[in-house]
């Protein structure tokens, strides 16, 4: 088995997630510091940005999170949410993607609608890339989506407890730590419905 595709298949979205570790966040800000450069972008817009909090920084993302989605979540979706929210807090720290709107608006070419699949498009690249190497490093994460709306400004306060540039968009959160429990059994469709050939 490739080195490329081990990381693939160990990676697994890891709910329970602690400090118990000697990685520290600075590790994973040096090794991400190595390969975001590389993530592909629509027309080399390079939209991605990523940023590493960790510590009380941490926390308090996480409680300011949490108090968001306390008010946007029905009572069954918050109970369930609240064990990844509290665990993330508790973590390690927590892996930020945002798009700078800016660039993506200099640099992508057409519509609104084209600009939104392309930045989408390189978050995800960047988000694949962030967790193998997390996985390399023998931690676990889980990818989340909170606070996303920045129409909405849900993501406002985000940006003003990092100190932060207001064009930057934020797309998803990636907390990581040490591995407290395997992840979840997870059933997986036959190959044949995922891959053809014609």
């Amino acid at each position: 088995m490739s080195a490329f595709k081990d990381l693939l298949t160990k990676r697994r979205s890891h709910y329970a997630i602690g400090a118990n570790t000697d990685v520290t966040a600075s590790d994973v800000t040096a090794a991400l510091n190595e390969v975001i450069p590389t993530v592909p972008s629509a027309f080399n817009s390079q939209g991605v940005r990523v940023v590493v909090v960790s510590g009380e920084k941490n926390q308090q993302l996480w409680d300011l999170i949490k108090g968001v989605q306390t008010e946007v979540l029905d009572a069954g979706t918050l109970n369930y949410m609240k064990p990844i929210m509290d665990g993330a807090r508790e973590a390690v720290g927590t892996i930020l993607f945002f798009e700078d709107r800016d660039a993506v608006e200099a640099g992508i070419p057409g519509n609104p609608e084209r600009r939104s699949v392309y930045k989408n498009h390189e978050s995800a690249n960047a988000q694949l890339t962030a967790w193998l190497v997390l996985t390399e490093l023998g931690l676990g994460a889980n990818l989340q989506h909170f606070n996303i709306g920045y129409e909405q400004g849900f993501d406002a306060a985000i940006r003003e407890l990092l100190d932060l540039p207001e064009a930057w968009e934020l797309v998803a959160e990636m907390p990581f730590g040490s591995i407290e429990a395997p992840a979840a059994d997870k059933e997986s469709i036959a190959v044949s419905e995922l891959v053809t050939e014609r």
